[in-house]
């Protein structure tokens, strides 16, 4: 007979029952720890990239001032030099 003649109160076969749901249900968490590892590689690539863009940005921003800064000082010199031009044709 291909069909199990023990009844569902057999204890052998609850046994045969647990084994096959425990094997699953060992199987359903092995996947989800390799989930769960591969989401925490996944975190620290991002985590290093944001201090990594973090450090960039911050080096920008300084970068920035200090372009500002420099172009302030260009445009009194320009506005200065113009001043100082216009003396000079002024001059009899």
């Amino acid at each position: 007979m291909t069909k199990d003649d023990r009844g569902d109160l057999d204890l052998t076969k609850q046994i045969e029952i647990k084994d096959k749901e425990t094997h699953v249900l060992n199987d359903v968490v092995v996947n989800l720890k390799n989930i769960i590892d591969s989401k925490e590689a996944e975190m620290t690539a991002l985590v290093n990239a944001n201090d990594s863009h973090r450090e960039l940005n911050g080096q920008l921003r300084k970068e920035i001032d200090e372009l500002k800064s420099d172009n302030k000082k260009l445009a009194k010199q320009i506005e200065d030099l113009e001043i100082e031009a216009k003396e000079m044709l002024q001059y009899p």
